[in-house]
């Protein structure tokens, strides 16, 4: 399963393993293009959790627009709308 960052303005988008520890995603954000102001966690599903939880949206690097959450699977890709509350 992948976790993503798509902002649906802008097609900007990011993408990991739920897993993939703190340090990895700093550096394919950094290297990769697009940086997402994230929390620190040990992971980027629990980076992507206390964003959410700390600033209620996650907001696009390239129009400030808030971005959508998505979990892909390997058969299925599910899209849900992040609360701005």
């Amino acid at each position: 399963m992948q976790v993503e960052l798509h902002c649906p303005s802008c097609a900007c988008h990011f993408g990991a393993a739920p897993g993939t520890p703190y340090d990895e995603v700093l550096d394919r954000m950094t290297d990769e293009g697009p940086w997402f102001g994230l929390a620190e966690a040990p992971t980027f599903e629990g980076m992507v959790a206390a964003t959410l939880a700390a600033r209620g949206v996650i907001r696009c690097p390239d129009c400030a627009g808030a971005v959508a959450v998505s979990d892909r699977g390997p058969a299925r890709r599910v899209r849900r709308p992040v609360a701005c509350c």
